[in-house]
């Protein structure tokens, strides 16, 4: 069983969305408090009625409201039917027996819903209570009461749940509560029955063992002996009760270390590996939050492979910031929070398969910003750089520009991703002596896309960014003569320093073409980068800078 998709009514950042999912792995991405981990919280909300691990009942609080539907509240009359409701559903597969219309759609479908509203019972109270306090500066949530249903009407409890989550957050993990809050429900996830039932037996046996040790009975005996406390029998014993059962006294240890005590990394991994355990059959629904969280690359690399490899016949929801995380679970289960909510299911498989081959390429990066500008090399990168600050005493990342050099899985890998988002992507490229060929040919399959803009030089000479570059600073020998001083070291500047405009330009065209001058080229531009000299921009570099 899996969800198909979720509403969320009032919770947190979300006044009133749908969000759709896909059946087995779903990657959240989005900037920092654009709703991923509310997501995760609104689906452990609705399957498990718990937030953050405590049961609703224990955590119900104004701070789980949207904040516009409470100001809404507070600026309005503040009456019964003015009270904002949080609703969060569950549109799942796979079970007949929640199966019903009873949802926000009307749709005949299995579901659950959970909803937290104003409890008419208490109607009386709340008027007497307004008119008391002289005026309400806040959510009153002490009027409040939740229900748990089936889209058929079937009242839910959690022993009569036909879905189950597990939420995994390290983020959160507390030193002394880890074993508590977070093992204790990956145990009950992870375990058989029958081994639950075993290790909650010898639990008993313990204790039963513990109160009939000699020194434990001598020490009882005299506790109290006289009867001044009380005449009832006072003895030391192990709690049983449930609050205290064996899930929440059994502790985890990694070579006889406490799992409180081992390090963040491998207490995250240990936790998400259990939740994808092979006999974790129990959990239809296993979230984690921030995977790549206190690991090295390569513990992380061996993390996501054990995701990719144990989950098959789960439903994975994660948050990411990592683009290694992204590429390798693959690029096309991305679920993204930015302007509005969109999945990118549709990117071209050859994408998705290059990527998960060479995952090393910062392709969040594309996907998170709302103004790029693609470029074939370092050199690219540097000048545009350097332009951007001349003009406006800042660097273009400062203004949301983001500057992404392409390298090794080339440009169209990229485009094939912007092209499904939207935003705005500038291409510098190379025309490598034949513009109509390597440019107006090559852009023409995403000529349909107004949002994707390619920039280059047409001149054949001018092939690539230093040709380009020379041509711009070529109008006479001083101009040029200004140009190499920067762009040249002192020692190359002396062999330069000889003949008409024309030998000039041919040194400088020379020096920077054939191969192994990559590292000339980048020299050249990270000097210009750090020179406060003055030298002219071909224009295309200028037009790439330029975002609506």
């Amino acid at each position: 069983m899996h969800i198909n998709k979720i509403f969320i009514q009032n919770f947190k950042r979300f006044r009133s969305e749908y969000f759709d999912f896909n059946k087995d792995i779903n990657v959240l991405v989005g900037d920092n408090e654009s709703g991923k981990s509310t997501i995760l919280e609104a689906i452990e909300l609705c399957l498990n009625l718990r937030h953050h691990g405590k049961p609703l009942a224990a955590s119900l609080s104004a701070d789980l409201f949207n904040t516009d539907a409470v100001a809404e509240f507070l600026a309005g009359p503040k009456d019964q039917g003015s009270f904002p409701e949080i609703l969060i559903e569950a549109y799942l597969e796979g079970e007949c027996e929640l199966k019903g219309n009873n949802n926000t759609l009307g749709s005949n479908c299995p579901g659950i819903f959970v909803r937290v509203f104003f409890d008419p019972d208490l109607a009386s109270a709340y008027i007497e209570y307004s008119k008391s306090t002289e005026n309400i500066h806040s959510l009153p949530i002490e009027f409040y009461r939740y229900e748990w249903y089936a889209f058929s009407w079937e009242k839910l409890s959690p022993y009569n749940k036909k879905i189950s989550c597990l939420f995994v957050d390290p983020t959160a993990l507390h030193p002394t509560m880890g074993a508590r809050r977070y093992i204790s429900d990956i145990l009950e996830t992870a375990l058989e029955k029958e081994d639950k039932t075993i290790l909650n037996t010898n639990y008993r046996q313990l204790k039963a063992k513990f109160d009939a040790e000699p020194d434990v009975v001598k020490v009882n005996s005299e506790l109290d002996k006289q009867d001044d406390i009380t005449r009832k029998n006072l003895e030391f014993s192990i709690e049983s009760s449930p609050q205290t059962s064996w899930e929440n006294n059994l502790q985890l240890t990694l070579d006889s270390i406490p799992f409180s005590q081992i390090g963040k990394g491998e207490q995250h991994q240990v936790q998400m590996k259990l939740a994808l355990w092979k006999k974790s059959t129990a959990a239809n629904v296993v979230m984690i939050e921030e995977p790549e969280i206190h690991l090295s690359h390569m513990n992380l690399v061996k993390l996501v492979k054990f995701i990719e490899d144990k989950h098959q016949g789960q439903q994975i929801f994660l948050t990411t910031h990592s683009s290694y995380v992204l590429n390798k679970l693959s690029f096309e289960k991305i679920c993204l929070l930015a302007d509005g909510y969109k999945r990118l299911h549709e990117v071209e498989p050859k994408t998705v398969q290059t990527l998960k081959r060479l995952p090393g390429y910062d392709t969040l990066r594309v996907v998170l910003s709302k103004k790029v500008i693609l470029v074939e090399g370092p050199s690219d990168e540097l000048v545009l750089k350097k332009l951007y600050h001349k003009r406006f005493s800042r660097l273009p990342e400062e203004d949301g520009i983001d500057i992404i050099v392409v390298r090794g899985i080339g440009f169209k890998n990229f485009l094939n991703i912007a092209q499904h988002l939207g935003n705005a992507v500038h291409v510098v490229k190379d025309n490598d002596g034949d513009w109509q060929r390597n440019i107006v040919e090559w852009k023409a399959p995403f000529d349909g896309y107004k949002a994707i803009t390619v920039f280059s030089p047409e001149p054949a000479n001018e092939n690539s960014l230093e040709p380009a570059l020379i041509s711009a600073n070529a109008s006479s020998q001083t101009e040029l003569d200004a140009y190499a001083k920067i762009v040249l070291s002192s020692r190359t500047f002396s062999q330069y320093d000889s003949g008409d405009l024309a030998a000039r330009r041919a040194f400088l065209t020379n020096w920077f073409s054939g191969d192994g001058t990559g590292s000339r080229k980048v020299d050249s531009a990270m000097r210009i980068f750090e020179s406060d000299a003055e030298f002219k921009a071909p224009n295309y570099l200028v037009e790439a800078l330029k975002f609506d």
